[in-house]
């Protein structure tokens, strides 16, 4: 029978990322997975939007969830505001250091200002990061949460100390901003940190790559992967996605879950 994990995410309805990607990948690494839905993403011609779930709704789903006993993993995406923070952190609670908790710190809040991103970062900080056994943030996400520009590789290690000071294990993905030919990620697993590296991809096909990496990883944790085995992993397996991603548009895409598993 194969092990329970859930994502607590939006809706990606171009099912590229968001919680269609996390509940893919689960089932590609043989797992069965479960979903709270934070909030429904809707795309436009030329922008999205975040439509949250009723927070009683959040509550009700959240119950449900703890009606079962053998829960292996737990996955965090897109948490569209504070009040849902905290009650997430209060469902974390429960499992922490129980089992995996991956936490990627979704902020794709297009209309909002500075001062409403601070707080989305602070909320993620207190409710959230306090349970993670690994974060995953992308180099912009990575810059609000530690309030570090991070301009090269130098900075992204700096970052890294930072947010080590809430969450032992991170990666924070560099991708394709970095100056140079390599993508570079900075993964800190305890006391070991190191840059991982690999040729940037010129495939327009990374919608959801950063939902189907933290998913990835929260796979590997449950199949009793140790944390840098895990990362390495789950990189490989978002690379071969992008490689041979689901086109949309001209210039736009998704990660293909099954790349891997096809491609052989």
């Amino acid at each position: 029978m194969p092990q329970k994990i859930l994502t607590i995410a939006g809706s990606d309805i171009l099912s590229g990322g968001g919680l269609q990607a996390d509940l893919a990948t689960f089932n590609e690494y043989g797992l069965f997975g479960l979903s709270v839905i934070t909030s429904i993403v809707t795309v436009t011609a030329t922008d999205f939007i975040v439509h949250p779930i009723e927070l009683s709704l959040v509550e009700q789903q959240l119950a449900s969830i703890r009606m079962m006993d053998d829960l292996a993993g737990i996955k965090v995406g897109l948490v569209p505001n504070v009040a849902m923070m905290r009650v997430i952190g209060n469902f974390l609670a429960d499992f922490a250091g129980k089992i995996p908790i991956v936490i990627d710190p979704v902020m794709v809040f297009k209309e909002a200002n500075s001062a409403q991103l601070t707080a989305i970062a602070d909320g993620i900080a207190t409710y959230l990061l306090p349970y993670a056994t690994i974060t995953t943030p992308n180099l912009t996400e990575a810059e609000i949460l530690t309030k570090q520009s991070i301009q090269r590789v130098s900075d992204l290690q700096r970052a890294g100390r930072v947010l080590q000071a809430t969450v032992m294990n991170y990666v924070i993905k560099g991708g394709q901003r970095l100056p140079g030919e390599q993508a570079v990620d900075l993964v800190g697993v305890g006391d070991q940190v190191e840059l991982i590296t690999a040729s940037k991809l010129t495939a327009p096909f990374n919608n959801g790559a950063g939902c189907t990496f933290a998913s990835a990883i929260a796979s590997n944790l449950v199949l009793q992967q140790d944390m840098m085995s895990a990362v390495l992993d789950a990189k490989a397996f978002v690379h071969i996605g992008i490689e041979h991603g689901v086109t949309l548009s001209a210039d736009f895409g998704n990660v293909w879950q099954a790349a891997r598993r096809f491609s052989h």
